[in-house]
């Protein structure tokens, strides 16, 4: 036991290896030291109690290896340090309480490597660092109590892989992060995440576990994340978003993923947005996972005989005319009443068609007392079928029968298609 020092220490060129060493209790200073471009061994080795500072130094091309160490209660400080192409390995290794503290630390193009690592009561930062170009390493880790934060580090073209960890009580925070890549895949999170952040080409939470609140909306940057992967996701808690301030729908499209996983995603969001009263949100989530059921109908019959092919072409394109195009899948009354204004306008306008060429008439059963014009009657006619009125003032002849049964049957469905969504709306 006892305080050990290599302070302002130059190692100049080799390898430096404190491989399989036992260290006691007390403090372990590095500060200052510059380890030029060979390899430093610590694998294997035990560190008792007490802090562990690597401040301000400088480290060339090599590994730096704590693979499979043991570290007692205490912190373990690389600030302001300065890496080139280094390879840090803490793989394997256990990090009980205490910081863990890379803040304001310069990565240059390393790889960091904290894989299948264990971590106590410990606090794990990154704030303000810097990479240029490399890739963070932290699959399979166990994260038992505490806090991980990369706070306004800019890692902008690396990548950063947590996947298969899991955290149990651990607060993570990524404010303001720019960074290239950011997977939580098959991750348990039970605790607030904190992924506002500044900057991300892809955020993969496929497969994740997610018991709390995920906030996802960085006011400041609202477009942010460029494509959000959550296939497969089990949200018990909360994600916070926006559908249109965000632009959701061109992150999941921005995906490399097939319809099904896009609807399984969409439909996700919509139970999510539901939850947490975005209702407009929610209705705009359903619309697009409807459309991407859609999608996936059509996949299915390209298999078929080309007869029974038509007949589904037909059905679905009916579909999307009716339930899409017209009102939304009942999500919006205002589509659903212009939609009802146009079928009475088009249906006008056949009737007045053919009654000029003969093919079928409107007459008033009443003499005309108003002196209309036959396209004001034919208009007038269509308004009384469409809506049900049938005062019967005007009554069809000929091929306009047909079409006067077809309109009423229309308008019955539309009427009722634009009740169910304007009671959607206001119950909610």
């Amino acid at each position: 036991n006892g305080n050990v020092s290599f302070y302002n220490t130059n190692f100049v060129k080799g390898i430096v290896n404190f491989k399989n060493t036992t260290w006691g209790k007390g403090v372990k200073n590095f500060q200052y030291a510059f380890w030029g471009n060979g390899d430093v061994l610590f694998a294997n080795s035990t560190f008792s109690d007490g802090n562990i500072s690597f401040v301000n130094c400088s480290f060339g091309d090599g590994e730096l290896s704590f693979k499979i160490c043991a570290f007692g209660k205490g912190n373990i400080d690389f600030r302001f340090s300065v890496f080139g192409n280094t390879h840090l390995i803490f793989e394997r290794a256990e990090l009980n309480d205490g910081l863990i503290d890379f803040s304001k630390t310069e990565f240059g193009s390393a790889k960091v490597n904290f894989n299948k690592a264990v971590l106590g009561k410990a606090e794990l930062s990154f704030d303000e660092a810097e990479m240029s170009e490399g890739k963070l390493l932290l699959k399979q880790i166990y994260f038992e109590e505490g806090s991980m934060h990369f706070d306004e580090a800019q890692l902008s073209n690396s990548s950063l892989n947590f996947a298969r960890s899991i955290f149990k009580q651990v607060n993570i925070s990524f404010y303001k992060t720019t960074l290239k890549e950011l997977s939580f895949e098959a991750c348990q999170l039970n605790s607030y995440c904190d992924l506002r952040l500044m900057k991300c080409e892809q955020l993969n939470l496929s497969g994740a576990f997610i018991r709390d609140i995920v906030d996802v909306s960085l006011e400041e940057n609202p477009l942010a994340i460029s494509a959000l992967n959550i296939f497969g996701t089990r949200l018990m808690g909360r994600m916070f978003l926006s559908w249109k301030v965000n632009n959701v729908h061109h992150m999941i499209q921005k995906n490399d993923s097939g319809h099904y996983e896009k609807s399984w995603q969409y439909n996700l969001l919509k139970q999510n947005f539901n939850t947490i009263g975005q209702y407009d949100d929610e209705d705009s989530a359903y619309v697009s996972f409807k459309r991407e059921e859609l999608f996936l109908k059509k996949e299915k019959i390209n298999d078929m005989h080309w007869i029974k092919k038509s007949f589904h072409r037909f059905l679905l394109g009916f579909q999307k005319l009716v339930f899409d195009k017209m009102g939304l899948y009942a999500t919006s009354p205002v589509r659903v009443f212009y939609s009802i204004i146009v079928g009475w306008f088009i249906f006008g306008l056949i009737f007045s068609f053919f009654h000029f060429l003969g093919w079928g008439k409107t007459w008033s059963s009443v003499g005309n007392p108003d002196h209309i014009s036959i396209i004001a009657q034919s208009f007038y006619h269509s308004a009384i079928t469409f809506f049900t009125i049938g005062y019967g003032d005007v009554f069809p002849q000929g091929i306009s029968r047909i079409v006067s049964s077809i309109e009423g049957f229309v308008g019955v469905f539309m009427m009722s298609y634009f009740t169910v969504a304007f009671v959607r709306k206001v119950l909610r």
